[in-house]
């Protein structure tokens, strides 16, 4: 008899949500692949990474390939839309950083050219004083 996660639901559409072999409860996830686009199924939570392997579907197949592939397509769509969005962040993220970096590329030029005058200014009070001092000597 199976054994079931105590505080959780156990029944998910006609389904109960058992324990699987590895002992633990079942999740409830979702495939997207174009063979089972926004499919349901309970599986191990070990499937994935460590292959315990029970798995089983319990949403219905669609009635036809034109169902599937037209739901697999929106999700394609919102897929692209959510990169869309991040790929905008981040091109403003980089537009900022590259202004900020633009900002400080002026400034250290005007650093520069202010220790340039400086510089020279230095050399002509050096050539001040060799030659006073030097006609002294």
């Amino acid at each position: 008899m199976a054994q079931y996660a105590p505080g959780t639901p156990r029944v998910i559409g006609k389904y109960v949500k058992p324990f699987c072999g590895c002992g633990l409860a079942m999740t409830v996830k979702t495939a997207w692949t174009r063979e089972n686009p926004s499919k349901r199924f309970i599986a191990c939570p070990k499937y994935s990474g460590l292959k315990c392997g029970y798995y089983e579907f319990f949403d219905e197949d669609l009635p036809s390939d034109y169902y599937r592939d037209l739901l697999w397509e929106e999700h394609q769509k919102g897929k692209r839309g959510v990169q869309r969005n991040e790929m905008q962040e981040k091109i403003h993220v980089l537009t900022m950083e590259k202004k900020l970096l633009a900002d400080e590329l002026t400034c250290t030029k005007a650093k520069l050219q202010l220790y340039d005058k400086l510089f020279l200014i230095l050399i002509g009070i050096l050539i001040v004083f060799c030659v006073v001092f030097g006609m002294k000597a």
